[in-house]
C-alpha cells in the first residue's frame, strides 16, 4: 500500500515538472512590461511635453483663462501658447516655457493653435470682440 501510493506521489511530481509553470510566464511578461516602459520612457524618450509660453494677444493667438479664481498653474499665465515639443529635446530648454527653442520657429516644437481647440477660449488679432 505504501509502496503504491510513493509510487503514485513520484509520478505525479514527473508530471508536474513536465508542465510549464504558468508562474514564470506571469514573470517573464511583467519584466517584459516594465522593461519596454523604461525604454520607451528613460532612453528613447517617444513621448511629447505640452509646454505653456508666454504669449501676446495684439500679435498672436493666444490661449486664455482666468487667473482671478486661483485656478493658475504656478506660471501664472493668463494668456499663453500652446506648444508640443518631444521629451527627447526638453534637457535642453533653458526654463520650462522652452522659450529658446519655440521662440525662434524650431521645426521640433509644434504650436497648436487656439483655434483648433473648440472649447478653449482665445485672444488674438482675428478674435477681437
Amino acid at each position: 500500500m505504501n509502496v503504491e501510493r510513493s509510487e503514485e506521489t513520484v509520478s505525479a511530481k514527473i508530471v508536474a515538472t513536465k508542465q510549464f509553470p504558468l508562474h514564470w510566464v506571469l514573470l517573464a511578461a511583467a519584466a517584459f512590461a516594465v522593461l519596454a516602459s523604461l525604454y520607451t520612457y528613460s532612453v528613447a524618450k517617444n513621448y511629447d511635453f505640452l509646454i505653456e509660453a508666454p504669449c501676446d494677444a495684439a500679435f498672436q493667438q493666444c490661449y486664455v483663462r482666468d487667473c482671478s479664481t486661483g485656478d493658475c498653474p504656478p506660471n501664472d499665465l493668463s494668456e499663453y501658447s500652446l506648444y508640443s515639443i518631444p521629451a527627447s529635446l526638453f534637457s535642453s530648454c533653458a526654463d520650462n516655457g522652452c522659450a529658446n527653442l519655440c521662440g525662434n520657429g524650431n521645426a521640433a516644437c509644434e504650436n497648436i493653435p487656439c483655434s483648433s481647440q473648440e472649447e478653449e477660449e482665445c485672444s488674438g488679432p482675428q478674435y477681437a470682440q
